[in-house]
């Protein structure tokens, strides 16, 4: 089996999910800030019924929070954020793919069992409706 690689848009993915913590001065990168990074990302390419970037964005601030001071250091992936990608990859793999795009990633972090218990809740939406929606 050939190597998995990744797309530019799984990329762009991680990094708006850095770009969220940086932008609440949170050091550690959690399933969902990646979660909330496939989506944006995949919201900007036209992809229908997923949560708003305002949506993202507040929904990030009640799950993960924001502080007043700086960050002084890069943002890092967490454990559970990691084991998220992990998870994907290894059912990516699984089934066959050989490319890990941003709806990969949104589905293997949902499928992940990482997310917050209320993470859907405050994405606006539920599990199975979320994941309808990604693009297979």
């Amino acid at each position: 089996m050939a190597e998995l690689q990744s797309s530019e848009d799984f990329q762009r993915a991680l990094r708006e999910a850095e770009n969220y913590c940086w932008a609440a001065n949170v050091a550690i990168i959690a399933p969902e800030h990646l979660l909330a990074g496939a989506l944006k990302v995949l919201a900007a390419a036209g992809v229908p019924g997923l949560p708003s970037p305002a949506t993202l964005d507040a929904a990030l601030l009640e799950l993960q929070g924001s502080s007043d001071d700086e960050l002084s250091q890069q943002v890092m992936f967490g454990s559970a954020a990691r084991a998220a990608i992990n998870q994907t990859a290894g059912e990516a793999r699984r089934a066959g793919k050989e490319l890990l795009t941003a709806a990969t990633l949104a589905r293997g972090v949902i499928e992940s069992g990482e997310l917050m218990p209320n993470a859907f809740a405050a994405f606006g939406t539920t599990r199975t409706a979320l994941l309808a929606t990604l693009p297979t």
